[in-house]
């Protein structure tokens, strides 16, 4: 069984992150251009925690198998847009390791920090954008229960490409927090 996790990034996470940045699919999926040398993104990264923006909360995403007790990081969960005055923010899932996609973790950590969201930083909505191409987390954002707001049709380019984003919301009386440990760990995957 797995068991995941949220924790602050540490500097002891570049070497994950590096590797990530050398997978284009990751990098086309999360907006990071591709192939950034690794200068500039450990730069950008030694600001991130040095330095965070006031309206974004990260966390690494951590998986323990009992081979691995203490875990690795395996991706990265934010609340990002943060407007405490509106009591909002966008939450954005990004898992790195490819052999963790399509396993779950995204789940359970997404539910982790909505639970973060909710009831320890006080938000009254939490939304989400995806794009169309991506399939895995058009499937996640409603499995967590956000509820579908509607299109902006053609919104973005990728790849050269226009692509319409899709827009979901969840208000903090929607969402259905885990009931305990035993059962969020229910969620995430077989070894």
């Amino acid at each position: 069984m797995l068991e995941v996790h949220l924790r602050p990034l540490v500097m002891s996470d570049l070497p994950r992150v590096l590797e990530w940045s050398r997978d284009e699919a990751f990098c086309l999926a999360n907006g990071w251009p591709v192939g950034l040398p690794a200068e500039q993104l450990q730069d950008w990264f030694v600001r991130l925690l040095n330095n965070p923006p006031v309206d974004l909360v990260r966390k690494g995403i951590v998986v323990a198998t009992p081979e691995h007790p203490e875990g690795h990081l395996v991706g990265f969960v934010d609340l990002r847009e943060l407007n405490p005055l509106e009591k909002r923010a966008r939450l954005r899932i990004a898992i790195g390791d490819e052999t963790h996609r399509g396993q779950g973790v995204g789940y359970a950590a997404g539910l982790q920090m909505l639970e973060h969201g909710f009831s320890e930083l006080g938000l009254e909505r939490i939304t989400a954008e995806v794009h169309s191409s991506n399939s895995r987390m058009l499937g996640l954002v409603e499995k967590l229960g956000f509820k579908r707001e509607g299109v902006l049709r053609q919104h973005e380019t990728r790849q050269g490409i226009k692509e319409d984003v899709h827009l979901f919301g969840m208000l903090k009386g929607e969402f259905q927090p885990p009931r305990d440990e035993a059962w969020l760990l229910a969620f995430t995957s077989q070894s």
